[in-house]
């Protein structure tokens, strides 16, 4: 592994990183598929509930995996982003590229959060506040990653050797950032459209796939 090549690691960085988080967005407790309940994400005490109870251990392990996976997902990104330099395309993403990195900063910070109030170690003024901290953390760091992820994919789609992906993804990217705003909007929403962002992260995990093949095979 010490020999391996910058691009190439890169390029295992899209495959890998986004795989590990889109599985753990869906599999983790109160994530998509519901496991240990799905609860209303705007409602502290039952969030409370689920990151204390039965799953606590299981919350931990998948709260501490996330940043890794996010951040593997960004090195690569952020490789692929400093190579279209020079060409069409580069002006947009490298304006992407910030608010990508801030949302993963903030996701990694509602990780520690959702951690510290699973081990009981964390507070703030109660864990009522902790609980509606961390959603209106997660919204607005999916309004950032839509935006970002929208930026690069569409520097991406304009350069010669794109494919469809790119445009595919710029699109999902778009509908991110009405879900992020939604959910804040009309928080009786937020359940649902936390499924539909679930899709979409499904959607530019595939043009991750698509760039990171394309690097490994150079």
């Amino acid at each position: 592994m010490g020999t391996i090549s910058v691009e190439k690691m890169a390029g295992y960085c899209l495959i890998i990183g986004p795989i590990v988080a889109v599985l753990i967005y869906f599999i983790q407790p109160g994530g998509v598929l519901g496991i240990g309940g799905q609860p209303d994400p705007t409602d502290a005490e039952a969030v409370i509930k689920l990151w204390t109870g039965d799953l606590q251990t299981y919350g931990i392990v998948t709260s501490m995996l996330i940043p890794v996976a996010l951040i593997t997902m960004l090195s690569g990104l952020m490789y692929f982003v400093q190579s279209l330099e020079g060409g069409n395309g580069y002006a947009l993403a490298r304006l992407g590229m910030p608010m990508v990195f801030i949302a993963v900063a903030g996701w990694a910070i509602g990780s520690g959060l959702s951690l510290g109030a699973g081990i009981g170690t964390v507070t703030l003024t109660g864990d009522r506040e902790l609980a509606t901290i961390g959603f209106s953390l997660a919204n607005l760091c999916t309004f950032l990653f839509g935006v970002g992820g929208f930026l690069i994919a569409l520097g991406a789609s304009t350069r010669d050797d794109s494919s469809i992906f790119a445009s595919i993804a710029a699109l999902s990217a778009v509908v991110v950032v009405i879900t992020a705003q939604v959910s804040l909007l009309a928080t009786g929403q937020a359940t649902t459209m936390a499924l539909i962002g679930g899709i979409c992260y499904i959607v530019y995990t595939v043009w991750a796939i698509t760039l990171g093949r394309g690097m490994i095979s150079k």
